[in-house]
């Protein structure tokens, strides 16, 4: 079957103005362009690049270039390029998705829970996580900035009902699971790198339309240093 993809492109522009910080600094204006390419292929195939580009009216250091350096000084920055691509579905047996974090949960969401990578204004990461399912094994992994060591971490969960009796009408109603994450410590600054990882088990004993009950149990910390939660 023939494969249709579509596209849009378009550039927008208009002003802005970033007022001091705690009181400090002075008023800073710019003239935001941002151009936009779109590519739509159905729902496995989705491009959309673009990144807004602030060319200063007034303000700034005696000496500031053009364009707003903060928003282009560190090569995560160039991941902001990328708002999204996405490669596969969630019936998919692989799946990929690339760009920005919104209030994301790595799967049981016991060790990354609402997170977001672009809450910096100065910081523009493209983050990515991909997906895969083998028979009754599901995996999810992430990394908070593709071109730079921030955050990162991956949770490979077993359906044991599909595992011992075969496909099931609901999966992943009885799961067990593995989770771990290493922040390198290296967002804003530098601190300590940390590594935690988590072991549970899951069992929805309970499905009806607006309600569930499900029934956990999991043991986590960080590996070689004990203390678990």
């Amino acid at each position: 079957m023939e494969r249709s993809v579509y596209s849009l492109t378009r550039l927008e522009a208009t002003t802005l103005v970033l007022l001091p910080r705690a009181g400090t600094g002075a008023d800073e204006g710019f003239v935001q362009v941002e151009p936009t390419l779109i590519l739509d292929g159905g729902p496995e195939l989705g491009v959309n690049l673009g990144a807004p580009l602030r060319l200063r009216l007034w303000g700034g250091e005696r000496g500031a270039s053009r364009v707003r350096r903060e928003d282009w000084d560190s090569p995560s920055d160039w991941g902001q390029l990328v708002r999204a691509l996405k490669l596969g579905s969630d019936q998919s047996p692989f799946g990929v998705w690339l760009g920005a974090l919104e209030d994301y949960s790595l799967l049981s969401a016991h060790l990354v829970r609402h997170y977001s990578n672009r809450t910096n204004p100065d910081y523009h990461p493209a983050g990515g996580f991909l997906t895969g399912t083998l028979g009754p094994l599901y995996t999810e992994a992430f990394v908070s900035d593709v071109l730079g060591a921030r955050l990162m971490g991956a949770e490979l969960s077993l359906d044991v009902q599909h595992l011992l009796f075969g496909r099931g009408r609901e999966p992943g109603r009885y799961t067990l699971a593995v989770s771990a994450v290493h922040d390198w410590g290296r967002a804003g600054g530098r601190t300590s790198a940390v590594t935690l990882a988590h072991l549970d088990g899951t069992a929805v004993v309970l499905t009806r339309p607006g309600l569930e009950a499900h029934l956990l149990m999991g043991w986590g910390g960080r590996p070689g240093e004990g203390g678990s939660w």
